[in-house]
């Protein structure tokens, strides 16, 4: 039995796969900026470090308290099961971050 790639002539695929967009996986400048004005003790650094692209959306959402929460929870609960989960100190960022982003963190104010 031929698989799909087997039919399709190899440049085609090369071609196509070259085309696909790929997530930007590296932090951007905004995202920078956005780290640097929110208090030292809520930054997601090893997240930043680690997960560029994350960071890159939560510093685009930030101001979008709907969203920004609908994100963060998605990222901090396991809705499709088995997934692989992020490393401690990163679990630890987000659920900090989170706790920050809606008021229960204390001496700190929440964006929006």
């Amino acid at each position: 039995m031929a698989r799909v790639h087997d039919e399709i002539p190899r440049e085609t695929v090369s071609a196509f796969n070259r085309r696909r967009v790929q997530p930007l996986n590296q932090q951007l400048p905004a995202t920078a900026k956005w780290l640097a004005s929110i208090p030292t003790e809520i930054q997601p650094l090893a997240l930043a470090q680690k997960f560029p692209r994350i960071a890159n959306n939560l510093a685009r959402l930030w101001q979008d308290r709907v969203a920004l929460h609908d994100y963060l929870d998605d990222l901090v609960v396991d809705r499709r099961g088995g997934r692989q989960g992020f490393p401690p100190e990163v679990h630890s960022e987000l659920l900090v971050l989170r706790d920050y982003c809606q008021g229960r963190y204390s001496g700190a104010t929440p964006p929006g």
